[in-house]
Protein backbone atom coordinates (compact mmCIF):
# COMPACT_ATOMS: atom_id res chain seq x y z
CA UNK A 1 0.00 0.00 0.00
CA UNK A 2 2.90 2.32 0.79
CA UNK A 3 4.39 1.56 -2.61
CA UNK A 4 1.12 2.56 -4.25
CA UNK A 5 1.09 5.81 -2.30
CA UNK A 6 4.67 6.57 -3.22
CA UNK A 7 3.99 5.80 -6.88
CA UNK A 8 0.99 8.12 -6.85
CA UNK A 9 3.05 10.89 -5.23
CA UNK A 10 5.84 10.52 -7.78
CA UNK A 11 3.31 10.58 -10.61
CA UNK A 12 1.70 13.74 -9.23
CA UNK A 13 5.07 15.48 -8.93
CA UNK A 14 6.04 14.42 -12.47
CA UNK A 15 2.71 15.66 -13.85
CA UNK A 16 3.12 18.97 -12.04
CA UNK A 17 6.62 19.43 -13.46
CA UNK A 18 5.40 18.53 -16.93
CA UNK A 19 2.65 21.16 -16.73
CA UNK A 20 4.88 23.92 -15.44
CA UNK A 21 7.98 23.23 -17.53
CA UNK A 22 6.87 24.88 -20.79
CA UNK A 23 6.04 28.24 -19.18
CA UNK A 24 8.92 28.17 -16.73
CA UNK A 25 11.27 27.68 -19.67
CA UNK A 26 9.68 30.64 -21.44
CA UNK A 27 9.76 32.82 -18.32
CA UNK A 28 13.44 32.14 -17.63
CA UNK A 29 14.58 32.43 -21.24
CA UNK A 30 16.33 35.33 -22.88
CA UNK A 31 15.38 35.30 -26.53
CA UNK A 32 13.33 36.68 -29.38
CA UNK A 33 10.30 35.71 -31.42
CA UNK A 34 7.87 36.94 -34.04
CA UNK A 35 4.27 38.01 -33.61
CA UNK A 36 1.08 38.77 -35.52
CA UNK A 37 -1.37 41.38 -34.23
CA UNK A 38 -5.06 41.97 -34.90
CA UNK A 39 -5.95 45.49 -33.77
CA UNK A 40 -9.52 44.87 -32.67
CA UNK A 41 -12.19 46.87 -30.90
CA UNK A 42 -11.90 50.40 -29.65
CA UNK A 43 -11.59 53.92 -30.91
CA UNK A 44 -8.03 53.24 -32.12
CA UNK A 45 -9.09 50.05 -33.90
CA UNK A 46 -8.09 48.86 -37.31
CA UNK A 47 -5.58 46.81 -39.22
CA UNK A 48 -3.01 44.17 -38.63
CA UNK A 49 0.58 44.23 -37.54
CA UNK A 50 3.81 42.37 -36.94
CA UNK A 51 5.99 42.44 -33.85
CA UNK A 52 9.38 41.33 -32.57
CA UNK A 53 8.91 40.17 -28.96
CA UNK A 54 12.15 40.06 -26.95
CA UNK A 55 12.12 38.40 -23.53
CA UNK A 56 14.51 39.04 -20.67
CA UNK A 57 13.14 36.81 -17.92
CA UNK A 58 9.98 38.49 -16.64
CA UNK A 59 10.57 41.65 -18.73
CA UNK A 60 9.67 41.89 -22.41
CA UNK A 61 10.28 44.56 -25.04
CA UNK A 62 8.21 44.43 -28.23
CA UNK A 63 8.69 46.72 -31.26
CA UNK A 64 5.67 46.69 -33.60
CA UNK A 65 4.56 47.87 -37.01
CA UNK A 66 0.79 48.01 -37.70
CA UNK A 67 -0.92 49.02 -40.91
CA UNK A 68 -4.13 48.97 -42.90
CA UNK A 69 -5.31 50.33 -46.22
CA UNK A 70 -8.27 50.19 -48.54
CA UNK A 71 -10.05 51.75 -51.49
CA UNK A 72 -13.50 51.82 -53.05
CA UNK A 73 -15.99 53.47 -55.37
CA UNK A 74 -18.90 55.38 -53.85
CA UNK A 75 -21.99 55.88 -56.02
CA UNK A 76 -25.08 58.03 -55.40
CA UNK A 77 -27.82 57.18 -57.95
CA UNK A 78 -29.93 60.21 -57.04
CA UNK A 79 -26.95 62.58 -56.99
CA UNK A 80 -24.37 61.34 -59.51
CA UNK A 81 -22.13 64.40 -59.14
CA UNK A 82 -21.26 63.08 -55.67
CA UNK A 83 -19.90 59.81 -57.08
CA UNK A 84 -16.27 59.40 -56.07
CA UNK A 85 -13.42 56.97 -55.59
CA UNK A 86 -11.69 56.82 -52.24
CA UNK A 87 -8.60 55.32 -50.71
CA UNK A 88 -7.06 55.39 -47.26
CA UNK A 89 -4.02 54.07 -45.44
CA UNK A 90 -2.62 54.13 -41.93
CA UNK A 91 0.52 52.86 -40.26
CA UNK A 92 1.75 52.88 -36.68
CA UNK A 93 5.28 52.25 -35.41
CA UNK A 94 5.68 51.63 -31.69
CA UNK A 95 7.49 49.86 -28.87
CA UNK A 96 5.99 48.28 -25.77
CA UNK A 97 7.75 47.40 -22.50
CA UNK A 98 6.00 44.95 -20.16
CA UNK A 99 6.47 43.35 -16.74
CA UNK A 100 5.23 39.76 -16.79
CA UNK A 101 3.86 37.53 -14.05
CA UNK A 102 3.08 33.81 -14.17
CA UNK A 103 -0.37 33.18 -12.64
CA UNK A 104 -1.09 29.61 -13.83
CA UNK A 105 1.11 26.85 -15.27
CA UNK A 106 0.47 28.03 -18.84
CA UNK A 107 -0.75 31.59 -18.29
CA UNK A 108 1.02 34.91 -17.83
CA UNK A 109 -0.34 38.39 -17.25
CA UNK A 110 1.60 41.47 -18.30
CA UNK A 111 1.44 45.16 -17.58
CA UNK A 112 3.41 48.00 -19.09
CA UNK A 113 3.24 50.79 -21.61
CA UNK A 114 3.35 51.55 -25.32
CA UNK A 115 4.82 54.57 -27.07
CA UNK A 116 4.66 55.19 -30.80
CA UNK A 117 3.89 57.26 -33.87
CA UNK A 118 0.89 56.94 -36.20
CA UNK A 119 -0.01 58.46 -39.57
CA UNK A 120 -3.30 58.33 -41.49
CA UNK A 121 -4.19 59.62 -44.95
CA UNK A 122 -7.38 59.44 -47.02
CA UNK A 123 -8.51 60.97 -50.31
CA UNK A 124 -11.67 61.23 -52.39
CA UNK A 125 -11.69 61.99 -56.11
CA UNK A 126 -15.12 63.16 -57.30
CA UNK A 127 -16.42 62.86 -60.88
CA UNK A 128 -17.00 66.61 -60.78
CA UNK A 129 -13.24 67.09 -60.63
CA UNK A 130 -13.01 67.94 -56.93
CA UNK A 131 -10.30 66.16 -54.98
CA UNK A 132 -10.53 66.06 -51.19
CA UNK A 133 -7.63 64.98 -48.95
CA UNK A 134 -7.41 64.40 -45.20
CA UNK A 135 -4.30 63.68 -43.12
CA UNK A 136 -3.58 63.11 -39.46
CA UNK A 137 -0.43 62.14 -37.59
CA UNK A 138 0.93 62.20 -34.10
CA UNK A 139 2.59 60.49 -31.16
CA UNK A 140 0.89 58.38 -28.53
CA UNK A 141 1.56 56.66 -25.22
CA UNK A 142 -0.60 54.37 -23.14
CA UNK A 143 -0.69 51.85 -20.29
CA UNK A 144 -1.45 48.30 -21.37
CA UNK A 145 -2.80 45.27 -19.49
CA UNK A 146 -2.85 41.81 -21.04
CA UNK A 147 -2.72 38.04 -20.66
CA UNK A 148 -0.84 35.42 -22.67
CA UNK A 149 -1.66 31.70 -22.82
CA UNK A 150 1.15 29.30 -23.78
CA UNK A 151 0.20 26.21 -25.78
CA UNK A 152 3.85 25.18 -25.35
CA UNK A 153 7.13 26.99 -24.62
CA UNK A 154 7.22 28.43 -28.18
CA UNK A 155 3.65 29.29 -29.21
CA UNK A 156 1.19 31.58 -27.41
CA UNK A 157 -2.07 33.51 -27.78
CA UNK A 158 -2.45 36.89 -26.09
CA UNK A 159 -5.14 39.51 -25.48
CA UNK A 160 -4.57 43.02 -24.21
CA UNK A 161 -6.26 46.39 -23.78
CA UNK A 162 -4.68 49.85 -23.81
CA UNK A 163 -5.75 53.35 -22.85
CA UNK A 164 -4.15 55.59 -25.49
CA UNK A 165 -3.22 59.25 -25.04
CA UNK A 166 -2.41 60.88 -28.40
CA UNK A 167 -1.11 64.28 -29.49
CA UNK A 168 -2.43 64.65 -33.04
CA UNK A 169 -2.21 67.07 -35.95
CA UNK A 170 -5.08 67.16 -38.46
CA UNK A 171 -5.14 68.72 -41.91
CA UNK A 172 -7.58 68.63 -44.83
CA UNK A 173 -7.94 70.40 -48.14
CA UNK A 174 -9.63 70.53 -51.51
CA UNK A 175 -7.82 70.49 -54.85
CA UNK A 176 -4.47 70.97 -53.17
CA UNK A 177 -5.52 73.95 -51.04
CA UNK A 178 -5.42 73.38 -47.26
CA UNK A 179 -8.61 74.72 -45.69
CA UNK A 180 -8.51 73.12 -42.23
CA UNK A 181 -5.81 72.52 -39.61
CA UNK A 182 -6.13 71.43 -36.01
CA UNK A 183 -3.93 70.20 -33.16
CA UNK A 184 -5.57 68.27 -30.36
CA UNK A 185 -5.01 65.73 -27.62
CA UNK A 186 -7.11 62.60 -27.89
CA UNK A 187 -7.86 59.83 -25.39
CA UNK A 188 -9.05 56.47 -26.76
CA UNK A 189 -8.82 52.76 -26.06
CA UNK A 190 -7.79 49.72 -28.06
CA UNK A 191 -8.03 45.94 -27.70
CA UNK A 192 -5.70 43.58 -29.51
CA UNK A 193 -5.34 39.85 -30.19
CA UNK A 194 -1.78 38.60 -30.52
CA UNK A 195 -0.14 35.39 -31.75
CA UNK A 196 3.50 34.99 -30.74
CA UNK A 197 6.12 32.39 -31.61
CA UNK A 198 9.31 32.32 -29.53
CA UNK A 199 12.45 30.76 -30.96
Amino acid sequence: MQNVGKSFMYAAVAASLALTAPLATAMDAIGVGVGLINNGGGESAGGYGVSLPMRFGNISVEPELSFYSGSGDNTYPTSPTNNNSSDYRQYSLETGVYLRQQVLPSLETYFGGRVGYTSYESSNAYVSGTNYKYESSGYYIGPTLGAEYFFNKNFSLGLDVSLIYSSMKYESGTNGVVDYKNDSNVTSYQTRTRLRYYF
